[in-house]
């Protein structure tokens, strides 16, 4: 008895480089970085910050007051 593997290839699923990368690299609008960097330098400031998590209020001292969270 003999076996043997062959590949099958689906061409729906298929995707080519292009848009690959286009899609992985170039995000469209602001990323977790840009919201999270923004927030910082707000408190860096010494001013409040718009939350990344909940969109509440946050101060370097305390944190969010809406949801608690904080970055430190």
């Amino acid at each position: 008895m003999s076996a043997s593997a062959t590949a099958t290839h689906s061409p729906e699923l298929t995707i080519d480089a292009t848009e690959r990368s286009a899609r992985l690299f170039e995000p469209q609008g602001l990323t977790l970085e840009d919201v999270v960097l923004g927030a910082w330098e707000d408190l860096v400031a010494g001013g409040p910050a718009e939350c990344p998590v909940c969109g509440g209020s946050m101060r370097a001292a305390s944190g969010c007051t809406s949801c608690g969270s904080d970055l430190c």
